[in-house]
């Protein structure tokens, strides 16, 4: 059985200890972006985003969001997995990109299509509200 991401990665290793010991809050002591690893670990992440398991695909797009701002160059890979068929997946990706706060603007007309799918429609209007506290999900987005 081919795995396309390595599962004793450092961004394998950097999600069991999200998972285990916690990624309190985005910046925090115990978050994925002050582990060391943290930063060098979002392309691999990325590359997460694109496997086959649902679960891993979760996994990846959840770590990211414990990276908070730190994670901003994975917008254009979060945005793409709020398109995914899963919807723990598309979930998984609006919290990300709430976590990463302004630097997700890219994403809130997507994340405005999501507030219309019951399955994901509470994430993605608080992402909406973290990205840009001042505009709600009706407002026009511009970028």
């Amino acid at each position: 059985m081919a795995v396309s991401l390595r599962r004793h990665s450092v961004a394998f290793a950097l999600l069991c200890t999200c998972q285990f010991v916690g990624c309190e809050q985005p910046g925090s002591a115990t978050s994925a972006s002050n582990t060391g690893a943290g930063l060098a670990a979002v392309p691999e992440l990325v590359r997460g985003l694109k496997l086959q398991e649902p679960s891993d695909r979760t996994r990846s797009a959840m770590t990211l969001g414990g990276m908070g701002p730190d994670a901003k160059d994975a917008v254009p890979a979060l945005v793409a997995a709020l398109k995914d068929r899963d919807p723990s997946v598309r979930a998984a990706a609006a919290y990300a990109l709430g976590q990463i706060g302004p630097d997700a603007r890219s994403a809130l007309k997507d994340l405005e299509a999501l507030t219309r799918q019951g399955a994901v429609r509470d994430v993605a209007s608080k992402a909406i509200k973290q990205i840009a506290p001042s505009e709600g999900p009706a407002a026009k987005h511009r970028d």
